[in-house]
């Protein structure tokens, strides 16, 4: 692993064992800990200076996410994502924000709704600069501020398991020709359906919006498709 963690500090020593876990959890979502990279407990213990069991419980939890694999006489190990791991995020994503949708539709307040347009109308002018990454960042804000319309503290909770993967996925999602126009559409549809309080309509354009991002990022990240297990490198 040539990877080091810094030490950490703790203020509240019962978060232990969810910052050990966080910080692996970022380390393979940002590609510090490369796919086939070993985990050795101890090493990571020494390197964050906690015990090893913050870390051993954090390995499980990870194996739970399929974000690591236990391999016989090799150990832990990071996983690769395939493609049928990416759809597989996809579909429970679009269950997800459908619902969130048409739960939002019934309960969003006006000003949020105008906090969305103005975002959307960011959104595609970032876009046009080529400001990739700030378009990003308002996207996410875009989403956070439908989840939460909807207060369903156990549905955002499902939700924020996947959000680092979904960060990632729009980003190469929005990489394809005529995506960001795609997006201004479709975030406009999700927008007219919020603001009509209309449930069924919301629904249909969140999951409408959540297929199409599908479709683009496998174009973008997927160059040959009749591979049954094709490992992803844009991850």
């Amino acid at each position: 692993m040539d990877y080091r963690f810094p030490p950490i500090k703790f203020n509240d020593m019962g978060n232990i064992r969810d910052s050990v876990f966080s910080i692996l959890r970022n380390a393979i979502l940002e590609k510090k800990l490369e796919p086939g990279e070993r985990l050795v407990e101890r090493n990571i213990a020494e390197q964050l200076g906690v015990s090893r069991t913050p870390v051993r419980e954090a390995i499980r939890k990870l194996e739970l996410e399929k974000l690591v694999t236990h391999i016989p006489r090799k150990g832990v190990v990071v996983s690769e994502f395939t493609k049928a791991d990416i759809i597989e995020i996809f579909l429970i994503r679009a269950s997800l924000e459908a619902l969130m949708g048409s739960i939002a539709a019934t309960k969003i307040k006006p000003k949020e709704v105008e906090r969305l347009a103005m975002l959307a109308q960011q959104i595609s002018d970032e876009q046009r600069k080529g400001n990739i990454q700030k378009s990003n960042q308002l996207n996410d804000t875009f989403h956070e501020i439908v989840y939460r319309a909807a207060e369903s503290p156990r549905l955002y909770n499902l939700f924020s398991t996947f959000k680092e993967y979904i960060t990632k996925f729009t980003q190469v999602a929005y990489s394809k020709p005529g995506r960001p126009e795609e997006v201004w559409q479709e975030h406009n549809e999700i927008i007219e359906a919020l603001r009509d309080h209309d449930s069924s309509r919301a629904e249909i354009a969140a999951k409408h919006h959540v297929q199409n991002s599908n479709k683009a990022f496998l174009e973008m990240a997927f160059k040959e498709d009749h591979e049954s297990n094709i490992t992803i490198n844009s991850f």
